[in-house]
């Protein structure tokens, strides 16, 4: 994450200093649990329809010629 977005997920939001892992939780009903008494959704969100496919720059390019010629 620090290469990509700059962001040092080991940095203390609070004083700067190195946060260390102290426990990993993968048993899906210990973490349902959790999420449930901190009074969040355990649940995954419905997922969105995929967005359509880009236009080909073809495409594009025409209609950026003809604005250019109407001016």
């Amino acid at each position: 994450m620090q290469r990509s977005f700059g962001f040092d997920v080991l940095a203390c939001p609070r004083c700067g200093g190195r946060l260390r892992l102290i426990a990993l939780i993968d048993n899906p009903r210990v973490i349902r649990r959790i999420l449930g008494h901190l009074g969040l959704p355990a649940e995954l969100p419905a997922a969105h329809p995929p967005r359509a496919p880009p236009i080909p720059f073809e495409r594009c390019h025409d209609h950026v010629d003809d604005d250019i010629a109407d001016r």
